[in-house]
């Protein structure tokens, strides 16, 4: 037999007049048809299962509407379908025009408006909504600790969200059409839920917005067309999206703010007004993600955040492609074309950047010196750059390995007080290769210019260089060309095709130029031999190759604050490696030191630092080629599917010999991170592998929190076995910060008073106790920040004094929790 069927007519005389009394009196699994009419009176069901259908689908509607506020239909502890009805409220203190509580609610073919809070509040239940039309209201549908599906639905015209995932909430929003809504999906306080296939248009705020530790999921969707930003993750969201499209909108495409960290993969943006993707104190993943035609910076990093962005395209930006200001990140494999101003321009910060292309616009990269960065770049090619190829300033540092720049007028520019050290880069064409003013301190090490118009290197005012077995080649001008009163080093430096003297100025007392030795016979002598004849008559503290004094270096070690175990380590492993060799010149047996390390410490006690430092000691010592520094981390080493973490751990592997291969937060390698949980144990396979082929020709330095590092050396058996030494970076003192942030401020021309010193230390003492402030990394945050407060307090001066500006006061220190 078929469910029990009653009818509701406003006109049949067998019928019920009213839906609720038809409800009242249906059994358990009951069909209700409506015949087309105006039903008012709230219709509740509780504690059965019911249908109530409309009898002429598609015909005249049937309409179920409240004048109270109360909802039009409430479900409680039910199983309820609507099909082909529309439903409407007119209070607008009604919570819902449907209601579900701990109900299973399926709504179909129905247009739901009103002036209720909500079209449909689904808690503690299961709703699925097909086919519907939710217009004219102030929100959509709301999930709060509930569940199901919404689909091929048109939800438009709503003050605030389309879809409200809240809680526990999972819902799954597919092939909707939604538009003219402040936020068109919208998860906060740990709601997720998937969002797939559908298109929003016309959005005021955000068309995915996430907040409150919720976690979306969200494909292949599109955005267009409105005031607001595509997707935006804040507080401690996270979640995933893939394969989506973000175009004409006012707004960023993609916004990430305070500490939130989705999972973005192969999005693209296009035409927005602001940013393509913009990151604020967050982190996050960005792969392979586009972004074309961005009014802003296709992509903005600020506030101390630090994304993750691998490959994508950033294409023809009115202004700069990647800003970053006061953040880090590392960005792996970007490709930049024709950005309206610069391709990369760092305004203070610590960005990796690796495996860089950059074509067009003013300049490749550049830092600006408003504030102190420290840059690092692992392979770039930049190209067509109008004005520099790299062009950096103010204070701070850059360091860069396998540069290559062609066709712009000026290579390599440092000015102002900026240190700059390239290894292997090459800069080809243009007018000059290399430029160098202020004070500004240029180190190049086995690195080539070649094809100038003019001078190879250009030096003026008060900028120093240092030019290791490098070439010139084929320049226009001089070789390098001399008009700074600073030291200049040349050494070992090879010379062809030079129009005007390979070093104009080379009687100037502060220059000093050294020529590659030439053996009798005119060949070069074995490796072996030249090692032997430097060693036997170089001063006891001086390199074997380079001829650099080593003490120098291991001073400039001293020079670094606190760190006294590190630096005790680092000399004793310096004095191992002399004695052992002036016992093998002595013809006596020399026991094997193990050069391989583990630094064990929290994240801003130095380590990196260290480890560059430990490279260029172990290459002026012989026992390294080049002593480049390699860093990478797990997501540098395990790729994404099988056979591929070989590849890319031998590639990183490649890139280091010669010298030293750091890998940052090793102990993530053993870590278990979901299908490709076993590609990091992989990695450490291949890369014990690797370190027994080339013992002799790459350290390999592993870091990180020293109970981690204890067990991430527990996971392989040949672990432990080449890293024998390990050196702990314990976290600085109250007092070491208080140095490093007084050091900032002498570099930098800022004084603290004592008032301000007794303030800060204070501050520092608070500070060391909680668990995320970063050591030095945080003591120069801090600093920035009592900048940026100090420039705010002197914004109202008309005209501050030089003391004014100079001065930091006790009012200029945040406090703990800004």
């Amino acid at each position: 037999m078929g469910a029990p069927t009653l009818l509701v007519s406003l006109t049949r005389t067998n019928a019920y007049r009213d839906i609720g009394a038809a409800v009242a009196a249906a059994p358990h699994g009951a069909v209700i048809v409506v015949e087309p009419g105006r039903y008012d009176g709230q219709v509740v069901v509780r504690a059965k299962a019911v249908t109530i259908r409309a009898a002429v689908p598609g015909g005249p509607p049937v309409v179920v509407e409240s004048g109270t506020a109360a909802p039009a239909v409430y479900c409680e502890d039910a199983q309820v379908v609507l099909q082909g009805l529309m439903l409407r409220t007119w209070s607008a203190d009604s919570p819902a025009t449907v209601s579900a509580l701990r109900a299973a609610l399926t709504v179909e073919s129905c247009v739901i408006t009103g002036q209720a809070f909500n079209a449909v509040l689904c808690e503690r239940s299961t709703a699925q909504l097909r086919m519907c039309d939710v217009s004219g209201m102030r929100r959509g549908v709301a999930f709060v600790d509930g569940s199901g599906v919404v689909e091929n639905c048109r939800l438009w015209d709503l003050d605030e969200y389309a879809v409200l995932t809240k809680r526990d909430s999972r819902p799954t929003v597919r092939h909707c059409h939604v538009r003219d809504v402040d936020r068109g999906f919208e998860a906060f306080e740990g709601g997720g839920g998937t969002v797939e296939d559908c298109h929003f248009t016309g959005v005021r705020v955000g068309a995915v917005t996430a907040g409150g530790r919720s976690r979306p999921t969200v494909r292949r969707c599109r955005v267009s067309g409105g005031r607001g930003s595509g997707l935006v993750f804040s507080g401690s969201a996270g979640g995933l999206v893939e394969d989506c499209e973000l175009t004409d909108l006012e707004g960023c495409g993609i916004e990430v703010s305070g500490g939130a960290e989705p999972d973005i993969r192969r999005c693209r943006i296009e035409g927005v007004g602001r940013n393509g993707i913009h990151v604020s104190a967050a982190r996050g993943t960005f792969s392979d993600c586009d972004v074309t035609a961005s009014r802003l910076p296709a992509i903005a990093v600020v506030d101390g955040a630090a994304p993750v962005v691998r490959g994508g395209v950033l294409r023809g930006s009115r202004e700069d492609a990647l800003l970053v200001r006061a953040a880090a990140g590392r960005y792996t494999g970007l490709r930049i074309e024709d950005p309206g101003r610069y391709g990369v321009i760092v305004q203070g910060g610590d960005p990796t950047l690796v495996d860089l292309t950059t074509s067009g616009g003013e300049a490749g990269v550049v830092l600006d010196g408003t504030v102190a960065a420290d840059v690092r770049i692992d392979g770039a090619t930049i190209q067509g750059a109008t004005s520099s190829g790299i062009a950096a300033g103010g204070p701070g540092r850059l360091t860069g390995t396998r540069i290559r720049v062609e066709n712009v007028p000026v290579g390599l520019v440092g000015i102002d007080t900026i240190s700059i050290t390239l290894t292997d880069a090459v800069l080809s064409g243009g007018t000059v290769g290399v430029a160098g003013a202020g004070q500004a301190g240029l180190h190049l090490t086995g690195s080539t210019v070649t094809g100038t118009a003019g001078s190879g290197v250009l030096l003026r005012e008060q900028s120093r260089l240092t030019l290791r077995t490098s070439t010139l080649r084929a320049c226009g001008g001089d070789g390098v060309q001399v008009e700074t009163d600073a030291p200049v080093l040349v050494d070992q430096c090879e010379f062809v095709d030079v129009t005007g003297e390979p070093v104009r100025g080379a009687d100037r007392p502060q220059v000093s130029v050294t020529v590659p030795e030439q053996p009798a016979g005119g060949a070069d002598p074995a490796p072996d031999d030249r090692a032997r004849s430097d060693d036997t008559t170089a001063p006891a503290g001086r390199a074997t190759s380079t001829g650099v004094d080593v003490d120098a270096v291991l001073t400039e070690l001293d020079g670094m604050i606190g760190l006294a175990a590190v630096k005790r380590d680092v000399r004793t492993l310096v004095q191992l490696i002399r004695v052992g060799e002036q016992r093998r010149r002595a013809n006596l047996p020399v026991l094997p030191v193990s050069r391989h390390l583990v630094f064990a410490g929290s994240p801003g006690t130095g380590k990196t630092t260290v480890a560059r430092i430990y490279g260029r000691l172990l290459a002026q010592l012989g026992v390294l080629a080049k002593g480049q520094v390699v860093e990478v981390a797990r997501v540098d080493l395990v790729g994404e599917y099988l056979g591929s973490t070989s590849l890319k751990t031998a590639a990183a592997f490649e890139r280091a010999l010669g010298g030293v291969l750091f890998i940052d937060e090793a102990y993530a390698l053993a870590r278990t991170f979901g299908t490709n949980s076993d590609f990091g144990l992989e990695a450490i396979d291949t890369l014990v592998k690797l370190m027994e082929d080339h013992r002799d020709e790459t350290v390999v330095i592993v870091a990180g929190y020293p109970d981690e590092m204890v067990r991430f050396l527990d996971t392989n058996p040949g672990l432990a076995s080449r890293f024998t030494k390990s050196i702990e970076f314990v976290d600085y003192a109250p007092d070491e910060l208080l140095a490093i942030i007084s050091a900032l401020a002498g570099q930098h021309g800022y004084d603290l008073t004592g008032p301000t010193v007794d303030a800060l230390l204070d501050r520092l003492v608070q500070a060391v106790d909680d668990p995320v402030f970063g050591n030095g990394r945080g003591a120069r945050k801090l600093f920035n920040a009592m900048i940026e407060c100090q420039a705010e307090r002197l914004a109202d001066v008309p005209a501050p004094t030089a003391e004014q500006l100079r001065t930091l006061l006790p009012e200029d220190i945040p406090a703990a929790d800004d």
